[in-house]
């Protein structure tokens, strides 16, 4: 993969070098590490191109404890892993406090997400989440696995309070996730001046997508990109169904697709993280 100065990507020109990242909450950090690093999308916020995944650590699956869900996300971040996505169905929330212990809190971005619809139900799960992770803001919530237009018009309520929580600093960014879904919902994110960062479902076989096929899907996305909102890209594995003896091609064809900012993976070993940064890196790391 070529380095993020290319102009036609539109990204941050940091590309893979050691580099200042301020990220407009705390001081300037001095970023010591070679991962890639882009912005995402019109935020300002400067990510690593690999995102952390939670959904795995709590009680989807394998039930760390805190203190060993913590040490893994310091371990990413140790390796230029600035970014996390939890939400609060994932129960990794408390995984996130324990990974926050010790960092400069404006050194992580973090991604979470609510799948509730009503206003009240929003306003009270924003509080939860910040309880939860310990923390007095949270870089970016987005409306959790939106399925339509009708399903983004149900949920007006709890983007509402969303936006009442940006605009007293304690969200910076609001966004949706379109979980498998496409079609008529990613138009309708694109359209919707609210919505700031996207995180959509995307692999190189198209497995999984729910609404259209692969080649109409990557154009939407990158008119997600072409609008400037952050777009952040998942199930690049299919959750584990695709070809095992094919797992470090797919990894990699997700890293080179040239529109997104950011590719979350689940990671939930030393040695998954150490093979996702390397995957993720345009130049040798070690």
């Amino acid at each position: 993969m070529s380095n993020m100065v290319e102009s036609e990507t539109g990204r941050c020109g940091c590309g893979s070098c050691r580099t200042l990242v301020d990220n407009g909450v705390g001081d300037l950090k001095s970023w010591d590490s070679d991962m890639e690093m882009a912005e995402l999308g019109a935020t300002g916020m400067v990510v690593s191109r690999l995102c952390f995944g939670t959904g795995l650590m709590g009680m989807l699956k394998h039930e760390f404890t805190d203190e060993r869900g913590g040490e893994l996300l310091r371990y990413a971040f140790e390796r230029g892993v600035n970014f996390w996505d939890t939400a609060i169905n994932y129960a990794s929330h408390r995984h996130v406090r324990a990974g926050l212990q010790g960092l400069d809190r404006s050194a992580v971005i973090i991604n979470t997400k609510t799948d509730k619809h009503g206003k009240a139900d929003g306003q009270r799960e924003f509080d939860r989440a910040l309880e939860e992770m310990g923390t007095d803001y949270v870089d970016s919530m987005m409306l959790h696995a939106v399925k339509s237009r009708a399903d983004f018009e149900s949920r007006r309520g709890c983007l509402e309070a969303l936006l009442e929580a940006k605009a007293d600093g304690r969200v910076r960014y609001v966004g949706a996730t379109t979980h498998i879904y496409t079609g008529e919902v990613l138009e309708t994110l694109i359209e919707a001046p609210e919505i700031e960062v996207v995180l959509s479902h995307l692999n190189k076989a198209g497995q999984g997508l729910v609404g259209g096929n692969l080649e109409d899907h990557m154009e939407l996305l990158k008119r997600v990109h072409e609008v400037e909102k952050g777009l952040m890209i998942m199930n690049i594995l299919d959750q584990a169904r695709g070809p095992r003896d094919e797992i470090s091609d797919w990894i990699k064809w997700g890293f080179e697709y040239p529109h997104a900012d950011s590719v979350d993976l689940g990671l939930n070993s030393e040695d998954e993280i150490d093979m996702a940064v390397r995957l993720s890196s345009p130049v040798p790391v070690g």
